[in-house]
């Protein structure tokens, strides 16, 4: 099975993962930036990659991330279900990923700690 990647294709990813481009890259990376003074990562794995290699490294992978599904994307569009659930499930991470940080700025307290799960 081969599949052709065009600009096109590229256009059409671009479309389809914009709300994971605003939320999951750049919201989460932005208001992490922001909160780490008021805070620190309770997040295991992004807490050592911030320790060990600072926040930029963070933002690679979230785009390697992008890049990996812009792969695997002519393959999960053939399962339309499956391509919404994780589209979806990664937007929704990255949603609340940036208000849990938002509130840490705000209110110096996590949503995550606001529910006592930390």
């Amino acid at each position: 099975m081969k599949f052709n990647y065009s600009r096109v294709s590229f256009h059409s990813f671009v479309h389809e993962v914009r709300f994971i481009i605003i939320f999951y890259i750049i919201g989460d990376w932005a208001s992490t930036w922001y909160a780490l003074p008021y805070g620190e990562e309770f997040n295991p794995l992004p807490a050592l990659i911030l320790e060990h290699y600072g926040i930029f490294s963070l933002l690679v992978l979230k785009i390697i991330l992008i890049l990996g599904l812009f792969f695997i994307f002519p393959v999960i569009k053939l399962f339309p279900a499956k391509w919404i659930f994780t589209k979806h499930v990664i937007e929704f991470l990255g949603v609340m990923a940036t208000i849990n940080n938002i509130m840490v700025v705000w209110y110096g307290n996590s949503f995550i700690q606001a529910m006592g799960w930390v």
